[in-house]
C-alpha cells in the first residue's frame, strides 16, 4: 500500500511541475507572492509553493526573472 501511495505521489508531482511549465510569466508571479506572502503551514500549500519556487529558479536559469 505504501508502494502505491509512493507511485502515486510521484506522479501528481510531476504532472504539477509539467503545468507550471505552461503557466505564464505574470500568473506564476502571482503565486509565488502569495507564498511569500501568505507563507503556508499546510503540507499540500506548502508543497504547491516549493514547486511554484522550483519553477521560478528554473525560469531564471534561463533568463527569464519573471519571480
Amino acid at each position: 500500500m505504501k508502494f502505491f501511495i509512493l507511485i502515486l505521489s510521484l506522479a501528481l508531482l510531476l504532472a504539477c511541475e509539467g503545468k507550471m511549465q505552461k503557466m505564464s510569466n505574470q500568473e506564476l508571479a502571482a503565486k509565488n507572492d502569495e507564498c511569500v506572502q501568505k507563507n503556508p503551514t499546510s503540507p499540500g500549500k506548502v508543497t504547491a509553493c516549493e514547486n511554484i519556487r522550483k519553477e521560478c529558479e528554473r525560469r531564471r536559469k534561463e533568463g527569464n526573472f519573471a519571480c
